[in-house]
């Protein structure tokens, strides 16, 4: 059974895993079937981890059980715990629960984890010993984001205090380092009352357009990481196109734009006005066709709402674009061939500019491979 420890399969089905072991206030996860080299894991009560002062065991950074499905076992086991204190930890795709349990052990982590979870986290990641744990937790928190290798000021801790994240992944995780290693950036977002992951992916991909209205806007909005990955592709084809057609001042036109709504029409009508003669219909069907044509590649822009005219324009010979339709809608691939045959995605739309669905994604993957 090859899978790793935050494998899909292992969410969804690990409480045959587990085990709640009421008189010991215990939960036993038994992976000698799956994963022969980790074996059982002791996970105790959050009872336990408050009053115990034994050694915290080795549990495997990437074992996300908070994110399990909810086995009676597993519900046994997280009922003492706060609500809140679950979440926090939910956020990070590794160390949950050595954190957790850290968290329960010292009340300095425990504060660290409401206040600044991003903080309390990667201080989890350093692997300290206790020792050195308690140490740092007699510091300063200006010492503590130092030890991290961050800038040890009053702005970073606003920042980190104000993050606002649903969920933690690599690339927003290098977008927090981008933002706090640039003073610019962490000036402007301290600025915020509170940093979502849009505010954060819009800073670390387009400075220029931080404290702009666009920016505090969004910053104000629920989001999810798909949105701010919308967010980015809309935006990173804005830039292209007027680019491409010399817009004067295109950050202040932007920036002065309240939603995103607002950039997109300003997309379209920079679209519709520039775009060349195409035809209003073209022939698509379900097997990927490639695009020679530059009436076909503005047929295509028009149907589907991306620029994908620049391209043709300015493109070198190992640029190709397919199209085909799936589910009704016509999808856009833009492909870079090496000398080699392989094949390489720049960019991928379906309808009205959107970015692929995850079974699209899939799809198109498989397609690469082949093409």
């Amino acid at each position: 059974m090859a899978m790793n420890l935050t494998s899909k399969a292992l969410r969804l089905h690990g409480g045959r895993y587990l085990f709640w072991d009421e008189d010991e206030q215990v939960l036993w996860l038994d992976l000698r079937k799956v994963f022969p080299a980790v074996g059982v894991i002791k996970v105790p009560s959050w009872d336990w981890m408050l009053l115990h002062q034994e050694g915290i065991p080795q549990y495997p950074p990437e074992l996300d059980l908070l994110n399990w499905s909810l086995h009676s076992d597993l519900r046994f086991w997280l009922k003492p715990i706060p609500k809140w204190v679950v979440e926090s930890c939910q956020l990070f795709p590794t160390h949950q629960l050595k954190l957790l349990h850290l968290a329960g052990r010292y009340p300095a982590m425990l504060e660290l984890l409401d206040h600044s979870p991003m903080l309390a986290w990667h201080l989890v990641k350093l692997d300290l010993t206790e020792i050195q744990l308690q140490d740092l937790f007699q510091t300063k928190r200006v010492r503590m984001v130092e030890r991290l290798g961050w800038p040890g000021k009053e702005d970073t801790l606003i920042f980190l205090r104000n993050l606002r994240l649903r969920k933690v992944n690599s690339q927003l995780l290098e977008q927090v380092e981008v933002c706090l290693l640039d003073e610019q950036r962490l000036a402007a977002l301290t600025a915020l009352p509170r940093i979502n992951s849009m505010a954060l992916s819009l800073a670390a991909r387009f400075p220029q357009l931080i404290g702009k209205r666009l920016h505090q806007t969004l910053a104000r909005l629920p989001c999810r990481p798909m949105q701010c990955q919308s967010m980015v592709a809309l935006l990173e084809d804005v830039y292209r196109l007027a680019d491409f057609l010399n817009e004067p001042d295109v950050t202040e036109q932007i920036g002065t734009c309240r939603y995103l709504i607002d950039v997109e029409q300003r997309y379209q009508a920079w679209l519709v006005g520039a775009c060349p003669a195409g035809h209003h219909s073209i022939a698509l069907f379900a097997i990927p066709k490639r695009l020679v044509a530059l009436a076909e590649w503005s047929s295509l822009s028009l149907l589907q709402q991306q620029a994908w005219w620049i391209d043709h324009s300015e493109k070198p010979s190992d640029i190709e674009l397919w199209a085909w339709y799936y589910e009704g809608e016509a999808v856009g691939a833009l492909i870079k061939r090496s000398q080699t045959g392989r094949c390489s995605l720049l960019r991928c739309r379906q309808g009205q500019n959107q970015l692929p669905s995850a079974a699209l994604q899939t799809q198109v993957e498989l397609w690469l491979l082949q093409a």
